[in-house]
């Protein structure tokens, strides 16, 4: 069980779990041979000759066993004397990425990695025709101090509401729009491709850049270079070309830290009515080598010691170690 509550200075839901007490596992849930320990497939790359829900698999989606928020639910919104809340309505799915117990975007082939972007896709545009969410979030975490379970997996969240960091994001580049006529992410592009500061990755599809402004040290933004809201209206030919340039930042960062542990998100628009054209979908990228202190969580204003064009030009000497 579970609700959202509305906190009602900054206006920012956060969900409340009840009861939500995962039992210890005695072998990893997510490889194969172990399809009975999940719930039932809801999307599969295997072999026509292989059974749902059973080994010979290479990307797997199935629902949370424990989520965050259940189908089941209708939003139920209310009031609680000034506060609002409402039922734990949502979609949550894992995305096994790999039949392979220890892997992640660094090692894995650029077809497998592929096969895992056409798995988000695929179930976005799905999960979409739900008209009580608002939107989808993905994110990985990889890493014992960031994830419960070593075998590389993703998440993908649909919720009934637009999460108040991106409604920020939505806000600021709708205000942009109106200014000058433009997307800011389209000239943030343009101007890191130009100067190439901060430019680790970049192909004629997509951008890789440490942002300028990043919040944590070596934060790391991939966007399409081509305008679009909506992740789940990329090409086929644009997740090819996605998947070597993922597989190229994730090497660059894995070389030039020794592997950190990290999180990556994906924003894309929100859905139905909240759909924003002037939006622009990209991924982000956190390796976890800081410590968050006090006067981070007190303010919301981000301090760091590594400037991200020393940032940039470690991970691009990594990446000259790797290749491409």
């Amino acid at each position: 069980m579970s609700e959202l509550r509305k906190e009602p200075v900054l206006q920012r839901w956060v969900v409340v779990m009840k009861d939500h007490q995962p039992r210890p596992l005695e072998r990893c849930p997510f490889c194969p041979g172990s399809e009975s320990e999940t719930p039932p497939e809801v999307f599969a790359i295997r072999p026509d000759s292989t059974r749902r829900d059973t080994p010979g698999w290479t990307v797997r989606v199935v629902p949370n066993k424990y989520p965050f928020l259940r189908i089941e639910e209708e939003p139920a919104k209310r009031a609680y004397g000034l506060y609002d809340r409402m039922n734990g309505v949502g979609a949550h799915e894992i995305v096994i990425e790999t039949p392979e117990h220890v892997q992640h975007f660094a090692t894995m082939e650029i077809s497998q990695l592929a096969g895992v972007l056409n798995a988000y896709r695929a179930r976005m545009l799905d999960l979409r025709r739900d008209t009580r969410f608002k939107h989808i979030v993905i994110v990985k975490n990889h890493g014992p101090n960031v994830t419960a379970l070593p075998h590389p997996h993703s998440h993908i969240v649909a919720l009934p509401i637009v999460p108040r960091r991106i409604d920020e994001e939505l806000k600021g580049t709708f205000n942009y729009s109106q200014f000058h006529d433009r997307c800011i992410y389209c000239d943030i592009i343009g101007q890191e491709s130009s100067r190439k500061e901060r430019m680790i990755a970049e192909t004629d599809l997509f951008a890789s850049f440490v942002p300028f402004a990043s919040r944590y040290p070596y934060e790391t933004w991939i966007l399409p270079k081509k305008h679009s809201c909506d992740f789940g209206q990329i090409s086929d030919a644009e997740i090819a070309d996605l998947a070597k340039v993922m597989r190229q930042v994730f090497s660059c960062i894995r070389v030039a830290l020794n592997d950190p542990h990290y999180s990556l998100a994906l924003h894309s628009s929100p859905l139905q009515e909240q759909y924003r054209p002037q939006y622009h979908w990209h991924f982000e990228v956190r390796p976890r080598v800081e410590v968050v202190h006090g006067f981070e969580w007190a303010t919301g204003l981000f301090i760091h010691s590594i400037p991200p064009e020393e940032a940039a030009a470690q991970l691009k000497a990594a990446c000259e170690k790797v290749g491409d």
